[in-house]
């Protein structure tokens, strides 16, 4: 069972890369990548002819027109190497061609050379490319056949091409697979952007989905504390493991995800109390200014000492509808309308009853509510708001500050969470 599968003189081989749940703090699986080595010849000893990659391998492929059948010679290759190692209760992550795995009954020819091999479809995930070149409806269809003979699929390099995640949506796969470039940590406000909003917000969006996530490419401990950071399920990287013929001992990964733990669980810690004592005189400016509109005072007095406060933006007030009953009053930090955005500017209009905000502040009356940082949809600032709900006369009235994040932060010489 463990021969060597031969393509063009080739003789094919597996290597396999660790890939460590964050949660378990252990392997999980492995994935299973094609090398090769060229038939020695009369001339030369044995293993003397150097290793070649799956690139220079599908590259000679795509040239003699061998590549399904180079494809499907490294899943047989893949099958019967890891009927020798693989753990009963680990995965075996296997790429295929986005051809093969779209060709009618190849899921169950597939299946039944796995059994064959000694192994359980289970123990498989079907990693994919999934790209804009390929109809979307007919690789859902194998997603379904894949899955309907036991197996798990992936969907590798998310975020790279072409790829979007309306047909990622349609695919439905168990795991998404991040391109590197998304979790690989670089110097750059851009890049401090992705990886403070834009990545969490994708994995949640992938959960909420119903799919587990790999980050690839961990290569630096940055970049593992950004994938924790993130919230990813599962890792994979040259930090963690390189590629080899056989499993390597996985305590060294475990160490490192301890250590990234320790360090998030301390800069949670310290990011709470910073944001506490970044927001304290503010909170305490809106607790004094609901209290004053309680009593009847004007919106001008009643937040005078907190629209001077230097990151406000501005200062709003809102019936139990959500509507502006009062104007809104410029802080500190106002900033001039700008004609790009002058169709967003003013929110006198406006009915915001749907933030959570606001919906957190009725549903707790006379406790000051904290926003998480967003961009507001009056302006192009990332955005805090403060808002309490209180009475005024015989109505309830939400009272809120929007603060101006960055400027908050950079004013105090600390790192935006």
């Amino acid at each position: 069972m463990r021969r060597a599968e031969v393509v063009d003189g080739i003789a094919l081989s597996t290597h396999v890369q660790p890939i460590f749940s964050l949660s378990h703090q252990r392997e999980i699986g492995y994935e299973a990548l094609l090398r090769g080595r060229k038939e020695a010849s009369g001339t030369e000893p044995p293993g003397d002819e150097p290793l070649l990659g799956p690139f220079d391998l599908f590259g000679r492929a795509i040239v003699a027109g061998t590549v399904a059948e180079l494809d499907r010679q490294s899943h047989l290759t893949h099958l019967r190497s890891a009927a020798a190692f693989l753990p009963a209760a680990q995965w075996l992550f296997v790429n295929m061609n986005p051809a093969t795995f779209t060709h009618t009954g190849y899921a169950r020819e597939f299946a039944a050379r796995t059994r064959d091999a000694g192994l359980a479809p289970e123990q498989l995930v079907i990693e994919v490319l999934e790209s804009g070149g390929t109809d979307v409806e007919r690789i859902a269809g194998a997603t379904r056949a894949f899955r309907a003979e036991g197996f798990l699929v992936a969907v590798d390099d998310f975020g790279a091409g072409h790829s979007n995640v309306d047909r990622l949506l349609t695919m439905r796969p168990d795991i998404v697979k991040l391109d590197r470039s998304l979790v690989r940590v670089q110097s750059g406000p851009k890049r401090a952007h992705l990886s403070d909003w834009v990545l969490p917000k994708l994995v949640d969006l992938l959960h909420q989905s119903g799919m587990f996530v790999v980050a690839e490419g961990i290569e630096t401990r940055e970049d593992l504390l950004l994938a924790a950071r993130a919230n990813v399920d599962f890792v994979q990287g040259y930090l963690l493991g390189r590629p080899c013929e056989g499993l390597a001992p996985g305590g060294a990964a475990t160490a490192l995800i301890e250590e990234a733990f320790d360090t998030l669980a301390q800069t949670r810690r310290s990011e709470r109390l910073t944001r506490d004592l970044l927001l304290m005189p503010y909170r305490a400016g809106l607790a004094q200014a609901a209290r004053r509109l309680a009593g009847g005072a004007s919106g001008e007095s009643a937040c005078a000492e907190i629209l001077s406060l230097p990151s406000t933006v501005s200062c709003f007030f809102l019936d139990e509808a959500g509507r502006e009953f009062m104007p809104a009053l410029p802080g500190a930090c106002a900033k001039r309308r700008s004609e790009r955005f002058a169709p967003i500017a003013d929110p006198s209009r406006g009915r915001w009853d749907n933030r959570t905000y606001f919906v957190d502040a009725c549903a707790q009356p006379q406790q000051i509510i904290t926003s998480a940082p967003y961009l507001s949809v009056t302006g192009t600032s990332l955005c805090v708001t403060l808002a309490i709900a209180t009475r005024r006369g015989e109505r309830t009235v939400v009272a809120g500050v929007d603060l101006d994040w960055r400027r908050l932060a950079e004013t105090e010489r600390t790192p935006l969470p």
